[in-house]
Order: C-alpha cells, then structure tokens, then sequence
C-alpha cells in the first residue's frame, strides 16, 4: 500500500510540474482596433481572406467616417482633422489586383461638381485617398466609383452631415 501511495504522489508531483509551465502562460491580449496601429482583418478576425470578411450588419464607423453599406459590404468615407479625405472598402481583391483597382470620387456641391481619382494607400489596411484639393463641407453629396480590373464596379454614395466625423490627422 505504500508502494501505491507513493507512486501517486510522484504521479501527482509530475504532472503538477509538467502543467505548470501551461497555466503561468499570459492570457491572450485583445488584438489592435480598426484604425490603430497593427490592426489587421485576417488576423484579428479570424478571416483567411479578407474578401470574407465584410461589416454588411454593421454600419458603424471603424475609422471614424461616414459608412454606405452597397452588395452587402462595408464602405467608409474618412475626413482627418486635416481636411484630408478617405475611403475604406471591405472586399476589394489583394495584391497586385487591388493596385489594379480604380476608384473615381465625385462631390456635388450643389450645382458643382468636382471629381478626382483617389490614390491606394497601402498598409496595414490598405485605403484609397484623395487628392489634396478635394474638401468636404456640410450638405456636399459623394460617390465613390469603385471599378477593380476584374469584377463588377460598385458605387457608395454618401451625404456629410451637419456635425462633420472627423478621424485623426492623416500621415
């Protein structure tokens, strides 16, 4: 009987040794938020490819803009503090196909209009943005003609509010 007491005791003590390691592992921190730095969809998300990944039921702003949900996916028009302008849009291609991706802005103002070809920004989330000279007041109406090489072109139409989103000064 001793015999057997001791065996589970070294049972015992073996496997609290060798669990240890285990449990003093830190907890999992949250990943970065949309916008801050390192954020990124297919990691954060859990998405093994960013074009299944979309926030078609959420039409909240992720980088502080101005969201038009079109095919049942996420679309963001961003003003920084300064001025600059920016479009976010989920199910894009990667790669080489996203910088084959044309994406046309126009402002009415009411009579006038104003167009301009937005620039890719590539990164962490990739984006496109305007030309410096594109300025959005209260009242303006935007399209946004996204047209990918491949694929049928999708257009997000926006209206900017009394009280202008604005999201932090652009780099």
């Amino acid at each position: 009987m001793a015999n057997h007491t001791l065996n589970i005791l070294l049972l015992t003590a073996a496997l609290s040794f060798a669990t240890s390691p285990l449990l003093a592992e830190e907890a999992p921190k949250d990943p970065p938020k949309h916008g801050e730095a390192g954020h990124n969809h297919e990691t954060d998300h859990g998405q093994e490819k960013p074009a299944e990944h979309d926030h078609a039921d959420d039409d909240t702003p992720h980088h502080g803009g101005i969201v038009a949900t079109v095919d049942d996916v996420h679309h963001e028009l961003v003003i920084a503090d300064d001025g600059k302008v920016s479009l976010y849009a989920e199910g894009l291609p990667t790669g080489d196909a996203l910088k084959a991706v044309k994406v046309r802005l126009t402002v009415l103002k009411g009579a006038e209009k104003q167009e301009s070809d937005m620039t890719l920004v590539e990164g962490d989330e990739a984006h496109f943005d305007a030309a410096a000279d594109v300025k959005l007041v209260a009242g303006d109406k935007v399209v946004a003609l996204l047209q990918p090489a491949e694929g049928k072109p999708r257009m997000a139409k926006f209206e900017i509010p009394a009280e202008t989103p604005t999201a932090t000064p652009s780099k």
